[in-house]
């Protein structure tokens, strides 16, 4: 048995690993560490609330048990969003009653007992029902004939529900025909947002129920949600999203590895990896040859220096697919640079089929012999006239001989630079694992990173974060004094995780806004607002090398 800090108990195997049970009727629905983490907007992968806005709302709603969780899945619809009552859309009129910023006000007292759980706000088809029975007189088949034209938006059916209903109101003598006509144009005013309740509840339950995997089992949870992603329209940055998010809860999320000749996202040891075909142009087919010509030439990774991988190995994949490996980081256990690794394997694509199979067989005779001096015996070998000699015509010589002094000269810089490595990386993977570009710049001025920020860091003089800017999203202000104006909202990383909660206000927006744009590494200084613990900037500079 195993006990989690929030009380929650699960059996275990005779391995000692937790036996998981997702059945809803057997999970404490009052885990106070689920709830934590939805309150806290830590919602990616969540049902329902993974997206900016389900994070964003999730941390203003705070729900804290399914029926709260339920309105805040229905009040997120666009409809809600779009219903402005006073200036201020129905959605944070129901965040704003719930923390008390603003009161609740009813317009009859029999509205109240109806209304009360969703602060006041028409929210559910079900509560136009309930109205249309204790306060419309209307018996239950009439109700569910207001809920289908509620539900199909049936403008010629709600127009004759509502005389009926105005008649039976005023006959029923709870509410006045004023009073009536008020209540019932919610109901119309509905049909654009609400929302079926047993449905809603539904989706609730299912909600929580990744959010307690997640809570509970983050790295079971993360490599999951990783293999989904394939299947999203963009892949990469949801990808992107699901690997950033992991760094916040200290899980990071490793670089593929020919050493694990997994295929997929898998959970190797405590962390989440990527599978070989999580490289992009590394598709299933190369992942087979790969281990195909692995497990026929009996090659121990462990034990195989690069020369011998890179000579009876690399005749049997196409460059393409070759050099992405490279460049993702599949080779790195070997400890060779990856502007190297490419330069040699460059060299081998050189020859031909027959030479690399001269080389291959020289080398299982000769495993000790590095690759230059392979090459150098094949060109030795070639002029010696025998009948055991290759096929190698002796104009290839000079070219061959260029190689082989290029091999450890090749006229150019083979060092491999944080920024080099990351946009790379952030190409074939989505996202760069090994380093950041950041890494490549001055950042002394800096005073926090971002998962700092997310714990809470703070300063009196301002916080200073060096970051690469993931993405920019401009938005023009609909209402108030800036009405009309632009402001930005942008997502950053650095090496510890990412940031989504990027404010910039309209003149900060307009002063820098051109340093503002996806892929840039700069120096954003500012301050956290104390009411949604965004980052809101003041000033943008430049990083400099």
């Amino acid at each position: 048995m195993k006990t989690f800090s929030c009380g929650c108990k699960f059996e275990t195997d005779d391995a000692g690993k937790v036996i998981f049970n997702p059945d809803i009727t057997k999970l404490d629905l009052e885990c106070p560490h689920t709830w934590d983490l939805v309150c806290e907007g830590n919602t990616k992968g969540i049902f329902q609330l993974e997206s900016q806005l389900g994070r964003s709302l999730s941390k203003q709603a705070k729900p804290r048990n399914i029926s709260e969780l339920s309105d805040l899945i229905a009040i997120m619809r666009p409809g809600c969003l779009d219903s402005m009552v006073n200036g201020k859309s129905l959605t944070m009129h129901y965040v704003d009653r719930k923390h008390g910023i603003d009161s609740v006000v009813y317009l009859h007292d029999a509205l109240e007992p109806i209304l009360q759980s969703t602060q006041g706000i028409l929210v559910y088809q079900e509560q136009a029902m309930k109205i249309a029975t204790d306060i419309g007189g209307f018996d239950l088949q009439e109700a569910d004939t207001l809920r289908k034209a509620i539900g199909k938006k049936q403008a010629d059916v709600m127009a004759k529900v509502k005389t009926s209903f105005l008649e039976k109101a005023v006959e029923k003598g709870i509410v006045n025909k004023v009073q009536a006509e008020e209540i019932f144009s919610w109901i119309e005013k509905s049909q654009r947002y609400s929302f079926n309740k047993s449905h809603s509840i539904s989706y609730a339950y299912n909600s929580y129920l990744t959010a307690y995997a997640k809570a509970h089992f983050p790295r079971e949870f993360f490599t999951a949600y990783l293999k989904h992603s394939i299947g999203k329209p963009d892949t990469f940055w949801e990808v992107h999203e699901l690997v950033n998010n992991a760094k916040t809860m200290d899980i990071h999320v490793m670089s593929p590895s020919i050493q694990h000749m997994n295929e997929h996202f898998q959970l190797i040891g405590e962390n989440p990896t990527y599978g070989i075909t999580n490289i992009k142009n590394v598709g299933a087919s190369v992942f087979k040859k790969l281990m195909k010509h692995i497990e026929s030439n009996e090659i121990d990774i462990s034990e195989c220096g690069w020369d011998c991988f890179l000579i009876r190995i690399a005749p049997y994949v196409n460059k393409k697919a070759f050099s992405s490996l490279i460049l993702a980081g599949a080779f790195d256990c070997f400890n060779i640079g990856r502007s190297k690794m490419l330069h040699y394997f460059n060299i081998m694509k050189e020859f031909t089929g027959r030479e690399q199979s001269w080389l291959n067989n020289y080398k299982l005779e000769h495993p000790e012999v590095s690759t230059k001096d392979t090459i150098t015996a094949m060109v030795e070998a070639s002029r010696v006239k025998d009948k055991n000699r290759p096929i190698f015509r002796k104009d290839r010589i000079p070219m061959i001989e260029d190689l082989i002094a290029s091999y450890d000269n090749p006229g150019y810089d083979l060092y491999d630079s944080p920024s080099w490595i990351a946009k790379k990386e952030e190409e074939l993977l989505g996202i760069a694992l090994t380093c950041n570009k950041v890494e490549d710049y001055d950042t002394s001025k800096s005073n926090c990173s971002c998962k700092e920020f997310l714990d809470g860091f703070n300063a009196e003089h301002g916080i200073a974060l060096a970051v690469q800017v993931d993405s920019v999203r401009e938005w023009t202000i609909k209402k108030g004094k800036s009405k009309g104006q632009k402001m930005g909202f942008v997502t950053v990383s650095d090496a510890s995780c990412s940031l989504d909660n990027i404010t910039a206000f309209s003149e900060e927006w307009d002063k820098y806004k051109k340093l503002l744009h996806e892929g840039n590494t700069v120096l954003m200084r500012g301050s956290k607002d104390k009411n949604r613990g965004s980052f809101l900037i003041k000033k943008v500079e430049q990083l400099t090398s």
